[in-house]
């Protein structure tokens, strides 16, 4: 038996609640996207073997880690004679861009695992087990179900957070990527130091984050008007990104994307994000026209200034409605 497992990235548009007084803390903001994906095809055999197009010694030492978890949590009862996988990474997320690259291979893997042992296991209970949903539970939801994802936070006694709302995105609607592979966001040991050491979320900005969302950014969605979606997409990402910026050198992570972001908005754009600690940023438009609009407007921004180009790129991507797929074959 061979079990394919494909899961979209993710963005993630914000925090509702960093201060935490009020019982919970976090609470996340986020949208599963088609441009980018975890690909992977897995069956078991007698010796483990990791393969894929560039991969590297890192990935692969990442990937044996999650495999030898799951034989140490869900799959504790398999004999070791059984545990043995072939696995081949066929497309992967960008790691450390904002999109989830970590969750998702993380949940794909150990999703496979549980279908090559017949064990019956939730995403959430595959994504506790694994630790993942620390801060966000968006990662989790976008691999069930796609969409647009309200997560409700964690309190002192909940180890995934909950999931608040599930909303289809607008169809006509479309993200232009901005993307720096020349640098990376915030991660591991860097950002747990970040979280320790910002100053306490103001509450009064937590609580201007929750109305932006009940009151502008799901209204918007369900009556697809994009110009207030917009507005409270840029006016979270201001209070959040603001507030980070002492750790990550601005409201936006690399310099570049700041410099195309900041010409977006001065063109008359809104929906102005940065997914996650970055690098990438985003813009919501109405349309795929708008979108290549959009991003020849960049490119010509990009010469006009003098902005290295190097790493650099122009992607648009539209919601991903369905979450991972999964595809078994018998031989």
């Amino acid at each position: 038996m061979k079990v394919r497992v494909s899961a979209p990235a993710r963005l993630h548009l914000g925090f509702l609640d960093l201060n935490g007084n009020t019982g919970r803390k976090f609470g996340s903001i986020g949208l599963a996207i088609d441009s980018h994906r975890v690909v992977i095809d897995m069956q078991l055999q007698a010796e483990t073997a990791i393969v894929g197009a560039n991969v590297s010694a890192a990935l692969i030492q990442r990937t044996k880690s999650i495999i030898d978890h799951f034989y140490m949590s869900l799959g504790e009862n398999i004999p070791v004679a059984q545990q043995g996988v072939f696995i081949e990474l066929i497309e992967l997320i960008p790691s450390h861009a904002g999109l989830g690259s970590g969750t998702q291979l993380a949940i794909a893997i150990c999703t496979a695992l549980c279908k090559l042992h017949n064990i019956s296991a939730s995403t959430r209970t595959i994504a506790e087990q694994l630790g993942r949903g620390a801060r966000s539970g968006i990662g989790i939801a976008t691999f069930d179900q796609g969409g647009f994802i309200v997560d409700g936070g964690l309190s002192s006694s909940s180890t995934i957070p909950p999931l608040l709302t599930h909303h289809d995105f607008p169809q006509n609607w479309r993200i232009v990527l901005i993307m720096d592979n020349n640098s990376q966001g915030i991660h591991g040991e860097q950002e747990l130091l970040a979280f320790e050491n910002l100053a306490a979320f103001p509450l009064a900005d937590s609580q201007a984050i929750c109305h932006h969302v009940l009151m502008k950014l799901l209204p918007a969605i369900i009556e697809q008007e994009i110009a207030p979606f917009g507005q409270a997409i840029t006016d979270i990402q201001s209070l959040i990104g603001d507030h980070f910026a002492p750790a990550q050198g601005g409201r936006y992570t690399s310099q570049r994307i700041t410099s195309l972001l900041i010409h977006a908005q001065n063109q008359g754009h809104t929906g102005i994000a940065q997914s996650s600690w970055g690098p990438t940023g985003c813009v919501f438009v109405e349309d795929d026209a708008t979108a290549q609009q959009l991003i020849s407007d960049l490119s010509r921004h990009v010469q006009q200034q003098n902005i290295d180009d190097i790493g650099l790129s122009f992607v648009t991507a539209k919601a991903n409605e369905k979450g991972a797929k999964i595809e078994i074959t018998v031989s």
